[in-house]
Formats: structure tokens, sequence, C-alpha cells
């Protein structure tokens, strides 16, 4: 087999490895994130990342993760990503120092080191420049599909991984899609012509109300808005509206009322749903159309005194003003209801970072963020395609309410897309760098494009 025979056969097994990756995060949460072998701390997301950076798909004469570091377009980010994982081994440092469990302070640093996610979103992009709108299509469809028999079946099914740490709460063979509401939006944002499109439309929008995740349904509406002010398809953005109410409507006729899956609480139900929005706001008009007004109520209050004990006890004292507490520690212990549970993650990026790094590590956090913001704006323009940005605004909305950037099941999807979505930014005009070689059947190569980005 020659040399060229070989590396092409390469490139397409690492281009089928990050789409079957990406599909499995999205579609099974948490539970693909632990594929691997648990008791060994061996799981699918650090394996898949490690092989890549050390046995990557080659680009010239060297592999792909070093040689985009050469890339004018995305110097700032790796300048960013550097010194991201720089201070989060500090933050390792920090809390072995400090008596934290180092396994655990180690598991923490997965915040840092997956925004290298970053460089395989964009080498998979380059292999096919309509890689976004494939994958995506693929997508509605799995999600839809899955998403629909977990809700309706498989969440029952009461089979757990074994070999887990008594640390780590039991995790379902079955795990919870995440991402609907981004695959409704990549949808709307990827095809012209929805009418071949409205069988995963419904079924995506069906799983988004099912999974009754008020986090997940304020980001689609944000993101939604934000696709329409970026298309000025307003149009759409009122059938998209008129659509979930019709849908409301038609439970509430049907009458129909199922259990929610299991750990969500409640039933999927029309009321149910109107009461599970309203509680936050006024819990007693959510009682009069759903009995579980008061739990949907405490979940928020729950996480809001935990966030203000996180905030109270970092602001203490200076230096864990700066520093946070340092990788390792249990978050949940700030509270007297999460006391001795090690729950590790608030169900918001901001407290998370502030805990454990302090507002040093928020602000390199954030300039990090700012930089793929920057780039993916940088693709809108040259391109047009609005869903890295749509995108990059849904997730961070999520992000708010949820446990997204520390897992891996939120965090590695993310950074693969925003990858995909800036892929158009990479050229080699001003340096004389190879452009990632495509692959034989899988698109065209992208041709060098004057620098936005640089």
């Amino acid at each position: 087999m020659s040399e060229n025979v070989f590396h092409q056969r390469l490139q397409r097994k690492w281009y089928w490895t990050v789409c079957m990756t990406l599909t499995g995060y999205v579609c099974m949460g948490r539970s693909f994130a632990y594929w691997g072998i648990p008791p060994w701390h061996v799981f699918v997301g650090e394996v898949v990342l490690a092989c890549f950076l050390f046995c990557g798909p080659l680009s010239g004469e060297s592999r792909w993760p070093w040689a985009a570091l050469k890339y004018r377009g995305l110097q700032r980010f790796c300048r960013w990503q550097l010194i991201l994982l720089a201070f989060g081994g500090l933050q390792v440092f920090h809390g072995v120092l400090a008596g934290y469990p180092p396994l655990t302070a180690l598991r923490d640093l997965a915040f840092d080191y997956y925004p290298l996610y970053f460089f395989v979103g964009a080498w998979v992009a380059s292999q096919n420049m309509k890689f976004l709108a494939v994958v995506l299509k693929f997508l509605a469809w799995t999600n839809g599909l899955y998403g629909l028999a977990y809700i309706l079946v498989l969440n029952r099914f009461a089979w757990f991984y074994p070999g887990l740490s008594h640390e780590i709460d039991p995790v379902r063979i079955f795990g919870q899609p995440l991402f609907s509401g981004a695959i409704l939006l990549g949808i709307l944002s990827l095809n012209k012509d929805l009418r071949g499109q409205w069988l995963p439309l419904v079924l995506n929008m069906a799983v988004l109300l099912g999974m009754v995740t008020r986090g997940e349904w304020l980001a689609f509406g944000v993101g939604l808005v934000v696709w329409a002010g970026l298309t000025k398809n307003f149009k759409k953005l009122a059938m998209s509206g008129l659509a979930a109410l019709v849908l409301l409507v038609m439970l509430y006729v049907s009458g129909l009322s199922i259990d929610a899956p299991e750990g969500r609480g409640g039933t999927i139900s029309a009321t149910d749903l109107v009461g599970r929005l309203i509680a936050p706001v006024n819990e007693d008009l959510a009682s009069q159309y759903s009995s579980d007004a008061q739990m949907h109520e405490e979940t928020v209050a729950f996480r809001t005194l935990w966030w203000l004990a996180i905030w109270d006890s970092v602001h203490q004292s200076a230096s864990r003003a700066l520093f946070g507490y340092g990788y390792g520690y249990a978050l949940g212990d700030l509270v007297p209801y999460l006391e001795g549970d090690f729950i590790r993650t608030p169900h918001n990026v901001f407290f998370y970072a502030l805990g454990y790094t302090g507002w040093i590590g928020v602000a390199i956090f954030g300039f990090l963020l700012t930089e793929i913001a920057r780039l993916v704006w940088a693709a809108y323009r040259r391109t047009g395609q609005p869903f890295g940005l749509v995108f990059l605004v849904v997730t961070l909305t999520c992000a708010l309410f949820t446990a997204f950037f520390e897992t891996p099941y939120g965090a590695i999807p993310f950074y693969i897309i925003t990858g995909a979505a800036c892929a158009p930014l990479l050229h080699a005009k001003t340096q004389n760098l190879p452009v990632p070689a495509p692959l034989r059947g899988h698109g065209h190569v992208l041709k060098p494009l004057p620098d936005a980005a640089g």
C-alpha cells in the first residue's frame, strides 16, 4: 500500500470517527460520555482527543492540530487556549496542595482542555464544505427518533454503567438528548426549502418539549429570535411560534398526559408544560396548571441559593476571589442540603468558573469565548451562513442553566460545531501553508480566502 493511500484511509477514518463522536454526545448525552473503561477513568472523549492530538490527520508535513497553530486567523484563539490550559494546570496544583483528591482535581481540568476540540471541528469541516449541513441532517433524524424513543420507553429502563466511583451518581445506559433546540435552528439555517424537512422538525420539536428542560426552551427561544434577526426571516419566526402553539393546543385537546422522563419530574401535558414555565415567576398561578408547581419552583430556588452561596464564599478573601477554591473541591458542600453529596457543578458556567478558578479564571475563559465569537462572526460575514452564530448564542444561554462547558456531552459538541462553523476562515494565502487536504468523495477543499479573521 502506498503512503498516500494509507494517509487517505487514515483521514477517512478520522472523518467518520469525529462524526460518530459528535452524534453520540448530541443524542445520548451523559451516557455516551462514559463509553470506555470507567474503573480506569478511560472515557471516549479523552481517548478521541488524545489520539487526534498525537496521531491525528496530516496537513502538509505536520499533523493537523499543530499545523493549525501556524494559521494567522487562529493565533489569538491558540494563545487563549494555551493560557487557559496553563491556568487549569495551576488550579490542579492548587487543589492538590489544598488536600483535595488528586484524581478529582485532574478530572476538573477537562474544563480547560475540551476547547482543543475546536481544532477537531475545524479539520473535519475542511474535509467537506457541507459538513454542517450533512451532519445536522443526520442528527435531526437520529436525535428525533432516539429522543422520542427515550421519552416514551428507554428512560424507564433502570440499566446503569457498572464500576463507577461512589462519588459519581449512577449513569444510565440510555442518556438524555440535549441539543434538540440547536438541531431545530440548524434545520432552519441550513435548508432554504423546509418542505422536505417537516418530519425531523416535528420529531425534534416533540423531543424539545418532551424533555421538559426549561433552560433549553429559553435557549431555543433566544436562538430563534437571533436567527430571525440575522436572516430577516420574521415570517418563519412567526410560523415557528405558531407551530409550537398548535402543538400545545393539540396536547390540550387530546388530553394526553404521560410521565416525564425519569429524573425530570412531573408529566408531559399541555397544562403541566405551562405550569412548569410559570412556576419560577409565580408559583400560585402555576399551581392552577400543574400539581408539581412547588417542585418546579423549588428547583429554581435550590440552584439560586447555591449560586448565592458560591458568590458569598468566594468573596470572603481576596486570594479566593482571584483564584477560587481550586480544582477538586466539592462546591456542593457550600450549602447544607448538598453537603457530602459531592455535586461538582452548579449548573451555571459562570458560577462553576468563579467557584473553582476565581475571577482570573472567569476572565480567561471569557476571553476564549469572546475569541470564538469573533471567529464565528467573521465566518458569518464571509459566508452569510448564520448557524454558527446562532448555535453560539443558544449554547451560551443553555450553559447558564445546565451543566455544559464542564461536561463532555455539552462542551465537546460545542467546540466541534463552532470549529466547523469557522472552517471557512482557514486558508494559506499569506503564509503559503497547506489547507488540510480533502478526502476523495467528501466534497471540495476550502479555497484560499482573504484574511478577514487575522
